[in-house]
C-alpha cells in the first residue's frame, strides 16, 4: 500500500515536471518567432503618385492644384507604410479650409500657401515631429484662430512636447492684428519669423512678448504691416537676429530698435516715408551690418553728415529709385574711429544710387572708390561742369572698365550744351572744357559777321548807297540768317 502511494506521488511529480517543460518550450517558440512585419506599400506604383507628382530625385510630393480637398485616409495610409518618406509636401493652391490633426509622418517641410484655411485644430502639427519649415501664408488666419496650442507637440506623460525641430513659420499675407503672448511657447526654437502684409498697424504688447522671446531667432520680416515704429525692446531677445525686413511701412524715423539689434547683418527699409537722415535721426553702431537698402523712398530728399557713420563693416549700399533724393554729404560715411588726422570708411563694394535726383558726387563721400565692384549712377541729373570734375575724368572710366553697362545712361543733365550727352562721352572726348569754348567761338564769329558789316555800311553811307541798301534788306537778312544757321550748327 505505501509502495502503490509512492509510485502515484511520483508519476504526479513526473507529470508536473513534464508539463512545466512543455509550457517554457512553447513560451520560447513564441519568442523566437515574431510576427512577419506587414509589407511595405511601393509609393512609387501607387494612385497617389498618378494624382500627384512625386519626385523622388528631391523628395517631393507636389499635390498643388491637384486636390479637391486634404489627402483621403487610404492616401495618408500609403504615405505613412510606404517604402519611401517625402520631406517636402506641397498642398499649396488647393482651396483647403481648415487643418486637421495630420498623422504620424516624417515630413520636414510642409507648404500650405495660398489656401483658403481659416482654422486650424489644436496639436494640428503634433505628429509632424520631424517638421522644420511650415508655410501657412496667404490664407484667412485671424488672431483669434493662431492660439499656442496649435503648435503643441507629442503627448508626454506630464505634458505636450515642443515641436523642437521647426525652424522656419510663414504667417505672411493673412488677417492678423495682434499675437498671442505665449504663440511661440510650443515652438521656441523658431528662426525665421514671416509675418509681412498683416494690418497690424501698431504691434502692441503682447506681439512684442510673443516675439521677443524667440531667442533663436535670425531673420524677421515685418514689411508691409502698415506699422509707423518699432517697439523699443522687441529686439532685446532675439539678440542673434541676422536679417530685418521692414519695408513698406510708415516710419518717419529709423526706429530705436534698431539700437539693440547688434548682430543685425542685413537691413532692408524699403518704401518708408522718411524724409532725412541727419542730426539724431541716423542710424546706430550696428558694427556687422554688411547690407543696407533704403530704395523707392519717396520722401527721402537729403543724406546729411554721419548718416552711415556707424556701419563701418557696410559691403552694399542700395538708395535706388529715390526719386527726391538731391543731396548726399561727403561725410555720410566717414568716421574718425583712432581720433587721428585720418577718418574711416567702410570697405563697400557694391553703391546704388541709380534713379535719383543727385547732381554731384562728393569724391570724399567714398576714399577708395577704386575698391568698389559696382558703381550705379544711371538715370541721375548729372552736372557735367568743374564741380563735377572726379565723376567725369575718374570715377565714370573706372565703372566702364568693371560694368561697362553702368556706364551707359550716366547722362548730363546740366550745361544745356550738353544735356543728355553721355558723361563717357564727356570725359573721352574732353567735353567738359569745350562747353566753355563754344562760346568763344561763337563770340569770335558774330566778331567776325559783325565787324565787316559795320565796316560795310559805313562806307555806303559815305557813298550814299542806302538806297540800294534798303532795296536789298531781304538778300541781307537771307545772308545774315545763313550765317547764324551755321553758327547754330556748331554744337555737341
Amino acid at each position: 500500500m505505501n509502495l502503490t502511494k509512492s509510485a502515484v506521488l511520483a508519476v504526479t511529480i513526473f507529470i508536473i515536471v513534464l508539463s512545466h517543460v512543455n509550457c517554457q518550450s512553447k513560451d520560447e517558440t513564441t519568442t523566437t518567432n515574431p510576427e512577419t512585419p506587414k509589407e511595405k506599400t511601393k509609393v512609387k506604383d501607387s494612385k497617389l503618385c498618378s494624382k500627384c507628382t512625386c519626385d523622388f530625385d528631391n523628395n517631393l510630393l507636389d499635390c498643388a492644384e491637384k486636390l479637391q480637398d486634404w489627402l483621403s485616409s487610404e492616401e495618408w495610409q500609403i504615405l505613412t507604410n510606404g517604402d519611401f518618406v517625402f520631406k517636402t509636401i506641397n498642398l499649396e493652391h488647393n482651396n483647403l479650409t481648415s487643418v486637421p490633426i495630420l498623422p504620424k509622418y516624417d515630413v520636414e517641410n510642409l507648404y500650405l500657401a495660398n489656401n483658403q484655411i481659416d482654422s486650424i485644430a489644436e496639436g494640428a502639427f503634433q505628429n509632424l515631429t520631424e517638421l522644420s519649415t511650415l508655410d501657412l501664408s496667404h490664407n484667412r488666419l485671424t488672431s483669434k484662430v493662431l492660439v499656442p496650442d496649435v503648435f503643441k507637440g507629442p503627448y508626454t506623460v506630464n505634458d505636450f512636447a515642443a515641436l523642437e525641430k521647426l525652424k522656419t513659420l510663414n504667417l505672411g499675407y493673412n488677417d492678423l492684428h495682434s499675437l498671442d503672448a505665449d504663440l511661440f511657447e510650443h515652438i521656441p526654437n523658431i528662426e525665421e519669423l514671416i509675418l509681412c502684409s498683416n494690418t497690424f498697424h501698431v504691434i502692441d504688447r503682447l506681439s512684442e512678448t510673443a516675439i521677443s522671446g524667440l531667442l533663436s531667432l535670425k531673420i524677421l520680416d515685418v514689411s508691409y504691416m502698415e506699422i509707423d515704429d518699432l517697439p523699443d525692446t522687441i529686439l532685446h531677445g532675439p539678440r542673434d537676429l541676422e536679417t530685418l525686413i521692414a519695408a513698406g511701412n510708415l516710419f518717419h524715423k529709423l526706429p530705436k530698435a534698431l539700437e539693440r539689434a547688434t548682430n543685425l547683418t542685413s537691413l532692408v527699409l524699403n518704401q518708408n516715408p522718411i524724409e532725412n537722415l541727419v542730426e539724431d535721426n541716423v542710424f546706430p553702431s550696428l558694427t556687422k551690418l554688411t547690407h543696407l537698402s533704403m530704395t523707392f523712398m519717396s520722401k527721402l530728399y537729403k543724406i546729411g553728415p554721419g548718416a552711415f557713420s556707424e556701419l563701418q563693416s557696410l559691403t552694399e549700399l542700395i538708395l535706388s529709385d529715390s526719386k527726391l533724393l538731391n543731396e548726399i554729404d561727403g561725410e555720410a560715411l566717414s568716421k574718425n574711429v583712432t581720433g587721428g588726422q585720418y577718418l574711416d570708411y567702410p570697405p563697400l563694394e557694391k553703391v546704388y544710387l541709380n534713379n535719383c535726383n543727385i547732381s554731384t558726387l562728393p569724391k570724399e563721400l567714398l576714399v577708395r572708390w577704386d575698391k568698389l565692384k559696382a558703381l550705379d549712377l544711371r538715370f541721375n541729373p548729372w552736372n557735367c561742369d568743374d564741380s563735377n570734375d572726379y565723376l567725369i575724368n575718374v570715377l565714370i572710366e573706372q565703372v566702364n572698365k568693371t560694368t561697362s553697362i553702368l556706364a551707359k545712361n550716366v547722362q548730363c543733365s546740366t550745361p544745356n550744351e550738353l544735356k543728355d550727352v553721355e558723361v563717357l562721352r564727356v570725359a573721352n572726348e574732353n567735353l567738359i572744357g569745350s562747353s566753355g569754348s563754344i562760346i568763344w567761338v561763337g563770340l569770335l564769329v558774330i566778331l567776325l559777321i559783325a565787324i565787316p558789316t559795320i565796316i560795310g555800311a559805313y562806307v555806303m553811307k559815305r557813298r550814299g548807297c542806302f538806297g540800294v541798301f534798303r532795296r536789298h534788306d531781304s538778300g541781307a537778312s537771307s545772308a545774315l540768317y545763313n550765317r547764324t544757321s551755321f553758327n547754330e550748327d556748331f554744337h555737341i
